[in-house]
């Protein structure tokens, strides 16, 4: 009997020690991070800029991975069901985090109790443009001709619930105006009609638009952060246009699955947070459009609890769904 219990209390202890010696020797072979967008596409481009630091920070390569489809959904549910191991990891965006688990019943996951949040990456703003010929100039030009003429101008969308659907709702909203909106599957389509003139207005994001802003081909109104962008250095904020208190933007942050171990989040957050500091990593933020976040895995909590209750009651409030 004695022996028996010598035996469970030695089986205990290195139940508890196995977990912490895994920790110490993580990772000790290459981690995954799964992106829920195709290649070449914004959430990619940051995704490779990451992994290529964090590998250097981490002593192990991480490797992309593409899992596109459904606004990231796929992605998302396909890592909710991984090991937590710290071997799978999410780079997770806003849609897949507080936009799309309140627009539908099907995202099969949920974003607070199936992760375990380790730090922010990015963020990115968005641009209002509009189209060759618009009769606005400024921002107060275009809320003056709306106003004058409700209904008539359009306005493209990368898809009913999306970012920049969600967007564009929050700006009808705040200017007091009335816009047709009309839905894209992308922004691809709706930048392209836009140009060629056949939608008036885009809300779309600086990463995506920063060329055709620099060149001109469309009316610049706004962005949408809270400072001017570094790379768009002549168009003002909605603030410094009149529109005091409207912001918006996007973001993209490392989450792994619930039950990852609390030592290799601190590792892993140790290691974002040095990678987010390298010199090549912020010169390539810079140049694509993206500001680099980082930050504890509590302040992406918060983010996450601050923007759902945002985007809920936007949601509530216009009565979009998806389902």
């Amino acid at each position: 009997m004695r022996l028996l219990r010598r035996l469970a209390l030695v089986l205990c202890v290195q139940a508890a020690i196995a977990p912490h010696a895994a920790a110490q020797d993580y990772p000790d072979r290459p981690v995954r991070l799964v992106v829920g967008f195709s290649p070449g596409g914004g959430s990619d481009l940051v995704a490779r800029i990451l992994a290529k630091a964090l590998g250097k920070t981490l002593g192990q390569a991480v490797v992309v991975e593409n899992r596109p489809g459904a606004g990231g959904m796929i992605a998302t549910r396909a890592v909710a069901a991984e090991k937590p191991d710290g071997y799978t990891l999410l780079l997770g965006s806003a849609a897949a985090f507080v936009i799309n688990p309140y627009l539908r019943d099907d995202v099969g996951y949920d974003p607070v109790h199936d992760f375990t949040p380790v730090g922010a990456v990015s963020r990115f703003d968005y641009v209002l443009l509009g189209r060759p010929g618009l009769p606005a100039a400024t921002l107060a030009d275009l809320l003056a001709h709306a106003r004058a003429h409700p209904g008539e101008l359009t306005i493209g969308s990368a898809g009913v619930g999306s970012n920049t659907h969600l967007v564009a709702l929050a700006f009808l909203a705040r200017g007091g105006i009335e816009l047709r909106h009309v839905p894209y599957k992308g922004t691809a389509g709706a930048l392209n009609d836009l140009l060629g003139g056949n939608i008036d207005l885009l809300f779309d994001s600086v990463p995506t638009v920063m060329q055709q802003v620099k060149a001109r081909a469309a009316v610049s109104f706004a962005t949408t952060g809270a400072a001017r962008e570094a790379t768009l250095p002549a168009v003002p904020t909605f603030a410094q246009a009149g529109m005091d208190g409207f912001e918006a933007s996007n973001w993209l942050a490392v989450f792994g699955p619930r039950g990852l171990p609390a030592a290799v989040v601190e590792r892993l957050n140790a290691g974002m947070a040095r990678a987010l500091r390298d010199p090549e990593l912020l010169a390539s933020f810079e140049q694509s459009g993206n500001i680099a976040l980082g930050g504890s895995p509590a302040d992406l909590a918060a983010l996450v609890a601050r923007e759902t209750r945002q985007y809920k009651t936007l949601i509530n409030a216009t009565g979009v769904r998806l389902d």
